[in-house]
């Protein structure tokens, strides 16, 4: 068992505002390089799931352990045709125990197995491809039949708990792939075993003759006789054969594939599936190998809803061997209340398991039942099924990047992934729905993939370079053959190795931030910091021979550090670290040894943020206690603490202020300092980007990330409209942040930077003209939007002293708190006049300067062009204030209803993407 606790990433939340300040990050003191023998047997990193290292295996492919199963249910291997597209290959479960057992995986720094299905499938076939040139069995898992028993060509009951235990021993978690939408076709073989269907004489033996293919079965089936398919799966499903429901036009009604649609929206009981009744009346003996125990209750009328029974048998799974997640096949067709219900059902049959096995490996893992869902399309962008159970979802956009620019990619995935706790992405190069990729590049790709923030996906093979397989005149189908363990590609294999186990050892890697060091060669660094747990490595790409490396950020002067792909060793020198680079051009550092100083840290581990105060939990490990000084003076006389201790910084500090927290703490190998530093921003804060449009655009957008202080970033296809303020000058304001990468784009494909490319960085204002960035409007006429189209505002004095904070609507704003406004001529009164050049209005607040807000509850004011007088408690009239007005009452300033004006309105998160789904 993995020695280490498990640690997963949504139990230590992060500060939504607060951005990672790499550059004031001091790195911990060098270990002694007596601490440990060998570099190279450092322990695996803490498991998370932000860290996934998946390894997604259909299992038929895969690998052979057991011979004697490979015919189950009469099925062949080479269907009458003499094919082997379609049918099911040979590999089991025992086969994954025998890998398991040679440490292929561990190899590989797999931390996650995800499985076919090994429930039971249909036992026959259908035609395969459009032009059904061969019989397609359920090989894949995706054609259920039973999911009370284990499928016979997977193994036993037995087998399965072999599996499971030994890869929990290994600390690999088992996920499964899923299916609550659709049951398996009708098969000959199913339809002659259970006795349903109007089969007119044929039977299982059938093969396709002269002039006919797979599919002209069906030319002999009677589809139109509703009493003999009264004996299939009746009322639990919908599949436009008579005597059933008919699809549906839905995401949610139709038959995907045309495969039975299971009526996931029935809330009551319409009595056990026909099929099923008839099928466990046959098996009443003889079956116990093969029926999961857990499940063994459920094979009976249970008076609920079909799918409140599919998602028992589900979790059944769990609570009988302790599965860690599931993968959801066709997520978007199914309820989203569904994945919920399968989610809390699961969760709760995983904590049964570990309370009732508390001697089995992996019964002490503390991480919550995961989930991850193929919702077709979707990318890098948060939706609504993160609010229905799911803990990530499959990223289809990642296959097609361009691998030679990864900046982009990398800081777009960080600051997207690991600044929310509560998403995730599970990507892949490699997939059985979509395509292989190019086997000619899987040095590079193994590299950009499993140095990807977020969670990662190995497709099997992909290690390797197996081959696309035989496919027919279905294109994916090529995309699963047989696993080539006659033909590895060593070189491949080594490098994937190498990588992965990088990656399994270094959380920082997928759950971590991101910050780009150098361009040439490119140079990154990844860092972690959460309850007391503290990782960073910096990594290398497209490196030639002696290479010089800038790791100051990282590590200290005196530290050992470690190429983990070559082994060799450096001692940091004034900042850098040299190595010779392999061949492959990665170089990946790490420490060299476990210290057995101290440690001391922080979280958040400094940085930005734009609240009033910000609380920092402080740690210290290997030592009693640490102290601590706020005032950048020597923390060993400082105030002293213990590990968990909770300080607020950040009351009565100005905006721009910062504040330098050292941390000290000693035992009897020596001392630690780290230093942290947090600056207060203003929330008010903001930056403005202008864009001239080409003639050939249409309306720009502006897609933003990376934004420092964090801020609620669009998704691509969320990204908010620039607003027009003179000529073809547009602009757009991103509110509260300091810095951010910013890509324009239109809405018939335009975009600059160009695709895939990564995106400008900005850290002021500025004017983009296409071709370079101006620090002023270089076609000379001043700052977009002023003009004669002016508006005066009288002010009933509320505040003393009026500070009026505007933009003409769309603009950019004044600088908090504004503008201080005028004694007018009415007494009683401030005015101020705003040109607002082509816009329709101005759009206002007020404050006092002093933190005190009067911004229509947030909403702000809004006037035409004109003269207006705004008398308080939301009062505005036309015209100036009549001076007979001037000695009414004053009205109290409002300055407990905001502490702040409102600003901006933030995009929308993603909606769910569209598509088509792959059987």
């Amino acid at each position: 068992m993995n020695p280490l606790a498990a640690v997963k990433a949504e139990y230590i939340p992060e500060l939504p505002q607060l951005q990672a300040a790499n550059e004031s990050h001091v790195p911990l003191e060098a270990a002694s390089a007596a601490a440990q023998a060998d570099a190279a047997e450092l322990q695996s990193g803490l498991f998370s799931w932000d860290n996934a290292n998946v390894y997604f295996v259909l299992t038929d492919r895969f690998m052979d352990g057991d011979s004697s199963n490979n015919n189950s249910y009469g099925r062949p291997q080479r269907d009458a045709t003499g094919k082997n597209i379609g049918t099911f290959h040979g590999g089991d479960l025992k086969g994954l125990t025998q890998k398991l057992q040679e440490g292929y995986f561990t190899d590989l720094g797999t931390n996650v197995l995800w499985i076919s299905a090994p429930y039971e499938q249909m036992h026959g076939w259908v035609g395969g491809g459009n032009g059904g040139d061969f019989a397609h069995y359920g090989y894949h898992g995706y054609y259920a039949l039973d999911y009370t028993m284990m499928d016979r060509n997977m193994g036993t009951v037995s087998d399965m708990r072999e599996f499971v235990d030994l890869a929990h021993s290994q600390g690999i978690r088992v996920v499964l792939d899923v299916v609550l939408n659709h049951p398996g076709y009708s098969t000959l073989k199913d339809m002659e075993e259970y006795g349903f269907g109007a089969r007119n004489g044929i039977g299982a033996g059938w093969t396709p003759g002269s002039g006919q293919t797979w599919h002209s079965f069906h030319d002999q089936i009677d589809y139109n006789n509703a009493s003999a398919w009264a004996g299939w799966w009746g009322s639990w499903v919908r599949a436009g054969i008579a005597g059933y429901e008919n699809c549906g036009g839905s995401d949610l009604t139709q038959c995907v594939g045309n495969l039975p649609d299971f009526r996931t929206n029935v809330n009551s009981s319409v009595g056990l599936a026909p099929i099923l009744r008839t099928k466990w009346a046959k098996e009443t003996t003889g079956h116990d190998a093969w029926i999961v125990p857990s499940a063994s209750g459920l094979r009976k009328d249970l008076g609920i809803a079909p799918a409140d029974h599919i998602v028992k048998m589900l979790a059944a799974w769990v609570e009988e061997f302790g599965i860690d997640g599931f993968r959801a096949d066709t997520a978007k067709h199914v309820e989203l209340s569904r994945w919920q219900q399968l989610k809390n059902e699961s969760s709760a049959a995983l904590q049964r398991w570990r309370q009732n096995n508390p001697n089995k490996p992996g019964a002490d893992w503390k991480d919550s039942f995961w989930m991850t869902g193929e919702v077709w399309g979707h990318g890098v962008g948060k939706s609504e099924y993160f609010s229905y159970g799911f803990d990530s979802v499959i990223n289809f956009s990642f296959q097609d990047s361009n691998l030679n620019a990864l900046e982009g990619t990398y800081a777009e995935y960080a600051s997207k992934i690991n600044s929310d706790p509560n998403f995730n992405v599970l990507s892949y190069i490699s997939s059985h729905d979509t395509r292989l990729y190019d086997r000619s590049r899987l040095i590079q790709a193994g590299s950009a993939l499993l140095l990807l923030p977020g969670g990662v996906q190995t497709f099997y093979g992909d290690e390797a370079a197996r081959a696309f397989g035989d496919t027919g005149s279905d294109p994916q189908q090529g995309t699963r053959s047989s696993m080539n363990w006659s033909s590895l590609n060593q070189d491949v294999l080594s490098h994937w190795q190498k990588v992965g186990q990088f990656r399994n050892r270094h959380i920082a890697i997928g759950a971590g931030s991101h910050a780009k060091i150098a361009d040439a060669p490119y140079t990154f660094k990844r860092s972690y910091s959460k309850n007391g747990t503290q990782d960073q490595v910096v990594v290398v790409m497209g490196a030639s021979g002696t290479t010089k490396v800038n790791v100051s950020s990282a590590f200290a002067d005196g530290s050992t550090v470690r190429d983990a792909y070559t082994g060799n060793e450096a001692v940091v020198s004034g900042g850098f670290a040299t190595f010779a680079a392999h061949a492959s051009g990665l170089i990946l550092i790490e420490r060299a040894a476990e210290s057995d100083l101290p440690a001391v840290s922080a979280s958040p581990a400094g940085g930005s943020f734009n609240t009033d105060s910000l609380t920092v939990t402080l740690h210290v490990k290997k030592a009693e206690s640490g102290k601590y000084t706020l005032d950048g003076s020597n923390p060993s006389q400082g105030i002293p603490y213990t590990d968990g201790t909770v300080i607020t910084i950040g009351n009565g500090m100005e905006f721009g202020e910062s504040v330098t927290l050292r941390l000290y703490a000693v035992n009897g190998d020596g001392s630690s300092l780290q230093e942290y530093s947090f600056t207060k921003k203003n929330p008010d804060a903001g930056l403005t980007v202008y864009f001239k449009k080409p003639a050939d655009w249409g309306a720009p957008s502006l897609y933003y990330y990376n934004t420092s202080p964090k801020a609620n970033e669009p998704t691509w296809a969320t990204s908010p409209a620039m607003t027009r303020v003179s000529g073809d000058w547009y602009s757009y304001r991103i509110a509260g942040v300091d810095s951010a990468t910013v890509i324009f784009k239109d809405n018939s494909g335009k975009q600059n930077p160009g695709q895939n490319q990564p995106g400008f960085i900005r850290t002021s204002d500025g004017w983009y003209d296409g071709q370079q960035w101006h620090d002023t409007n270089p076609d000379g006429t001043g700052n977009p939007g002023t003009g004669g189209n002016k508006v005066t505002i009288y002010y009933k004095h509320g505040f003393t002293a009026p500070y009026i904070h505007y933009r003409p609507e769309g603009g950019t704003w004044t600088p908090v708190p504004g503008i201080a406004m005028e004694a007018s001529e009415v007494a009683g009164y401030s005015k101020y006049t705003v040109d607002i050049g082509t816009a329709s209005r101005l759009e206002a607040c007020f404050t006092d300067g002093k933190g005190n807000w009067d911004s229509n509850n947030m909403n702000n004011y809004f006037f035409a062009a004109g003269t207006w007088t705004y008398s308080g408690n939301g009062q505005i009239t036309t015209g100036a204030p009549a001076a007979a007005r001037s000695a009414d009452v004053m009205y109290l300033a409002p300055g407990a209803e905001s502490s702040q004006p409102a600003e901006e309105e933030f995009p929308p998160e993603e909606a769910p993407q569209e598509g088509a789904e792959a059987a």
